[in-house]
């Protein structure tokens, strides 16, 4: 076998189809690199091989490990080799297939199959959860991902140990003839600025974006590797170019993700000497200075407090839909961009809620699509291999109608799905097109982590519509549970160990149960109490508890309480990314779980209405509300001494000032979210009461939350304090009468 001729036809076929060719060397590993050595020589351009540690010297190509992959996105190599022995993250995979160009060889290393799939590597290490061993990994990757390989166009197999090829992935095109690109003839940008766009789908994103150069929204989606981050670039750039001064925001779920987007901004305004200063953080760029131009990258979050000519939102399906409404408040220009396949991930309810929000809130918006790759054509199979070996995408089935009550509860194990992939791409294409931010890594994870498992509902026809990943969690030994209970955070365990860590309860870890990692249902058939029906089911299922974490929204925890779980945690902080609190419910099933959760269920209350005042002071006052009205109540009746209820009357009757009598009114709002009450308040009242008085904010704040305005809030803060002064009006009666006379002229009606 001659490998050196095998890779020559290959890049030969590669650049004359401007696709990508991949051969994979399955075998022993130093047999692999043998061969990869004899590959290296005749690959043209530039080389990197990535491996998990550099133990292995290559002296005509740069070598890399793996754990700084992350370095190497949105970078251009005409040959990548990837050492899988000893590490296999799915995410590294997807990563690293994009690092190649159009005409140039990728190359994957792997053990032999028949040992590939027993072996565990640095991944396996990270997902596992005690008390399992490594000895109950499931290894269905591997078996997965092999199977791909076989499948897969333009896929060359060498078994590097017998220097055998077995499988010749040669494939015949045709010289595809590159189209000329044409530029509008009237721009406001000049000519050379649209010299820099590679594509003609970036030429008319940037065309349409200067539509809205004086002001407007835009959208743009794409898959990966569409040029979209770099246009964004090139479109700040020439703004602040053509308008002499720019006062841009740009944001992302990580700074990494914007990358392209500031090194084509600041190309531009190096052409013209228009930068004064780059300010980087940990090796990212998130400032450009320049006279009058400042273009700064935050946080989603902190994106939404600033005022500015612009905002950039790169990756947008990875931020909260109410959230990015909020931008459209906090800039003239406007523009939204989202990766529609990808590790990034994205969802459908980028496309329904928030397009769908979008033409509410906006008359005229631009959708922009880009189709065309920037590094290879469009029918390269290398990434149609990848997207199908890593279901980036994979999509739910058409269905329009459903009967609730012939709907079939499926529990098992991912291995029943990888042997039908039409239902596995269903199952999993409603996490993808729901609203869950997916990685190949949660594939990986729900193929080989033990403790992970199955359960869909499906049609009569076998139709998926409702997905769950499940893990199983707690009964753990002794030994791993007073390292816990000590501070020790091992992985997985996240319910109990809050448990453990938080209420100092030992004995919680001994219980068995399962946490909902994940629960989605069709995106045509949300609110229709599919996934009540499904938490119905798993509610069945053998196990002391069940329960979940996730970002709290006022929709999202409304589903979980209503549905009988009850609030147990919540982070102290927001995600900056979101701008949610993560919360842990739970509902108990056996009479130990019932009798714990029951005790930490009071401690909860006791810590949550004192953390309104300060750490949980900018919680969503509906989210709040939801938590202060899932609390258990004790038994008794509202009650404050003679002096505290004359100062309460003063404020509900007669002169007296909200901050004069806070005090008495803050122990009326704790108990009456604590203690059984007749008190009739409707929801806004509550709302008030919690965002104002626990909560303590600004009396403009309380009213933009319940959109209402401040006077409103201050007038009907008095009428509630009423309510609660009517239930003692027999013992004070006289004292009421008088300060209703005095203050209101008259006899109280």
């Amino acid at each position: 076998m001659d490998v050196k001729s095998i890779a020559s036809e290959l890049l030969s076929e590669a650049k004359k189809c401007n696709q990508r060719r991949m051969i994979v060397l399955f075998g022993k590993r130093m047999d692999s690199h043998r061969l990869l050595r004899e590959i290296v020589s005749v690959a043209r351009g530039k080389k990197l091989i990535m491996m998990h540690k550099k133990d292995v010297e290559y002296e005509n190509a740069e070598t890399a490990e793996l754990r700084d992959i992350d370095d190497y996105l949105g970078t251009t190599y005409d040959f990548v080799a990837v050492d899988f022995h000893h590490s296999l993250v799915p995410n590294d995979l997807g990563k690293i297939i994009n690092v190649c160009r159009g005409g140039g060889l990728i190359c994957l290393l792997f053990p032999k199959p028949e040992e590939w799939h027993k072996s565990t590597n640095f991944f396996h290490e990270v997902i596992l959860t005690p008390p399992y061993s490594l000895n109950d990994i499931k290894h269905n990757f591997s078996r997965f991902l092999e199977k791909k390989i076989w499948e897969g166009r333009g896929i060359t197999i060498i078994d590097s140990s017998a220097k055998k090829v077995l499988k010749d992935g040669k494939m015949k095109c045709s010289r595809r003839k590159s189209k000329k690109l044409k530029i509008p003839e009237k721009t406001i940008f000049p000519k050379h600025i649209y010299d820099m766009c590679l594509t003609q789908d970036q030429i008319n994103a940037l065309y349409e974006l200067e539509k809205i150069w004086e002001g407007g929204t835009a959208v743009i989606v794409a898959d990966r590797g569409r040029g979209k981050s770099s246009i964004l670039g090139i479109f700040l750039g020439a703004l602040a170019r053509s308008r002499g001064k720019l006062n841009a925001v740009i944001t992302s779920p990580s700074p990494k993700n914007v990358r392209e987007i500031f090194r084509f901004a600041r190309k531009i305004l190096e052409m013209d000497s228009m930068i004064r200063d780059v300010v980087e953080k940990d090796g990212e760029i998130v400032e450009i200075r320049g006279r009058g131009i400042k273009i700064r990258y935050f946080e989603p979050t902190k994106a939404a407090k600033y005022h500015a000519d612009v905002h950039i939102v790169d990756e947008a399906a990875g931020i909260p839909v109410p959230l990015l409404f909020k931008y459209l408040s906090r800039s003239d220009i406007v523009v939204y961009s989202s990766t529609v396949h990808g590790y990034e991930g994205t969802g459908r309810t980028f496309s329904i809620r928030f397009l769908g929000g979008l033409r509410k809130r906006v008359k005229d918006f631009r959708m922009i699509e880009m189709l065309t790759p920037i590094r290879y054509s469009e029918d390269d199979p290398i990434e149609e291999w990848s997207f199908s070996s890593l279901l980036l995408d994979a999509e739910p089935p058409e269905i329009k109608e459903v009967d609730l009550n012939k709907l079939k509860y499926v529990k098992g194990g991912i291995e029943d799905l990888l042997r039908d992939e039409r239902k596995l791409r269903e199952y999993y294409g409603i996490f993808v097109l729901a609203h869950y931010r997916n990685s190949p890594n949660d594939f990986g994870i729900l193929c080989d982590a033990p403790n992970h498992e199955v359960r869909y509902l499906e049609t009569k026809d076998g139709r998926v519509v409702c997905s769950v990943q499940l893990a199983r969690e707690g009964g753990l030994p002794d030994d791993i549970l007073f390292e816990m209970y000590y501070g020790h955070f091992p992985a997985g365990n996240l319910i109990p160990d809050t448990v453990i860590k938080h209420y100092r309860n030992i004995d919680f870890g001994r219980l068995k149960g399962y946490r909902i990692v994940r629960i989605a249902t069709h995106p045509d058939l949300m609110d229709r109490g599919i996934g009540s029906k499904m938490l119905q089911k798993i509610f069945k299922e053998d196990a002391d508890w069940i329960g979940a974490s996730f970002g709290a929204t006022r929709q999202l925890l409304n589903f979980w309480l209503k549905n009988g779980f009850h609030v147990i945690h919540i982070s102290p902080k927001e995600s900056e990314v979101t701008g949610e609190y993560s919360v842990i419910v739970i509902r108990p099933k056996s009479k130990r779980a019932k009798k714990i959760v029951k005790e930490i269920r009071k401690h909860f209350a006791e810590r949550f209405i004192i953390s309104l005042a300060e750490i949980h002071r900018n919680m969503d006052v509906g989210v709040a509300h939801l938590i202060l009205k899932d609390l258990p109540k004790k038994q008794g009746e509202i009650s404050l001494n003679p002096m505290d209820w004359k100062r309460i009357i003063m404020y509900a009757y007669g002169p007296a000032m909200y901050e004069v009598v806070r005090d008495a009114i803050y122990k009326l709002a704790v108990q009456y979210f604590t203690v059984e009450n007749d008190i009739a308040l409707n929801e806004e009242q509550e709302m008030i009461l919690t965002a104002k008085v626990l909560q303590g904010k600004h009396w403009d704040i309380v009213a933009r939350e319940i959109d209402r305005g401040p006077t409103y809030v201050v007038i009907e803060l008095r009428e509630i304090i009423r309510k609660f002064v009517d239930k003692i009006r027999e013992d004070y009666s006289r004292e009421i009468e008088e300060f209703w006379v005095r203050f209101h002229g008259e006899k109280e009606s």
